[in-house]
């Protein structure tokens, strides 16, 4: 079993990648950990059944379905994602502290572009069914791959006025930086779940743009059925779109009309805003505090960075 428990996406997710570079960055000897827990970290991880004979300890993850919470007494929950989460769990509100991707010191905030393009980070999936640098240059927009390794696309953003994400980390990222940010929604794969539950940390009403044209270059009949049925009977309908589900390969039309939209809502800045710098605050200094706990339970060094904390 691996000592940092995360979704290695195949072909890469900057969001989930991050946990590669930050934790062992925080904890320089968390390999002690190795045979007393696995650790959680950065990720949609605590869905479903886990291992109860293993010690888990978590660092913020979250969950992404209702009613999926098994907790059990082998947790051990320093924080999560979001209130939802917590709330899954049986936790007080006060676990819910936030995404620990903020926490990663190439955010830091940035001199922003006001002459810059808006940048269009889709979900990692619904960039591998479309060609979205074509869809974002006709919106006058730049479209960010988040396929790419994280640096890559902190340096990516730092180019943009604002940033519209279906990428939940793509949001937190924008908002760690300090960069104007709205949420779309692109696909069926957009988790209101997940969204809900980190806005829930910086007090943010969700209001995220929605493209009922479902963009894909190819689908075969099969799946174009299976989706019809996934709409009929609303599937996964608490959390996801299911009417975004695509039936057929999308026409000229379709690109046009999401191309439109996108260059009508991304022309308006104040669809754009960010957190409060003292949320972020905030939330950096209860996540700094709860891992030297952390550290100290577990007799491991603990070193952030003051240049950025």
């Amino acid at each position: 079993m691996n000592l940092i428990n995360y979704c290695a996406v195949q072909g890469g997710n900057f969001g989930d990648d991050i946990n590669l570079q930050l934790w062992h960055r925080l904890f320089p000897d968390l390999s002690k950990l190795k045979g007393q827990a696995v650790f959680y970290g950065i990720g949609t991880l605590l869905d479903g059944p886990h291992d109860r004979s293993v010690r888990k300890v978590v660092l913020g993850a979250g969950i992404g379905e209702i009613n999926s919470a098994q907790p059990d007494s082998s947790w051990d929950f320093r924080w999560v994602r979001g209130p939802k989460t917590a709330s899954e769990f049986g936790l007080s509100s006060d676990f819910g502290v936030g995404d620990p991707a903020i926490l990663w010191p190439g955010l830091t905030e940035v001199e922003l572009q006001g002459d810059g393009p808006v940048g269009l980070i889709p979900h990692f999936a619904t960039w591998d069914h479309f060609d979205w640098r074509s869809v974002a240059d006709k919106a006058g927009m730049v479209a960010i791959n988040p396929r790419e390794a994280p640096h890559k696309v902190f340096a990516n953003m730092r180019g943009c006025s604002q940033i519209l994400s279906e990428s939940l980390h793509g949001a937190i990222c924008a908002d760690a930086m300090g960069i104007p940010w709205a949420a779309c929604i692109l696909s069926h794969r957009f988790n209101e779940f997940k969204w809900n539950d980190w806005m829930a940390t910086i007090h943010r009403r969700y209001n995220p743009l929605v493209m009922h044209r479902p963009l894909v270059r190819e689908i075969s009949p099969a799946k174009g059925w299976t989706n019809r049925i996934a709409r009929l009977v609303h599937y996964k309908r608490y959390t996801r779109h299911p009417n975004l589900r695509p039936l057929r390969v999308a026409t000229q039309e379709d690109v046009s009309a999401v191309a439109n939209t996108l260059y009508a809502f991304g022309a308006n800045p104040y669809h754009f805003s960010c957190s409060h710098h003292r949320h972020i605050d905030r939330q950096k200094a209860a996540m700094l505090n709860r891992c030297e706990a952390f550290a100290r339970a577990y007799d491991l060094q603990f070193e952030p960075d003051p240049k950025y904390f």
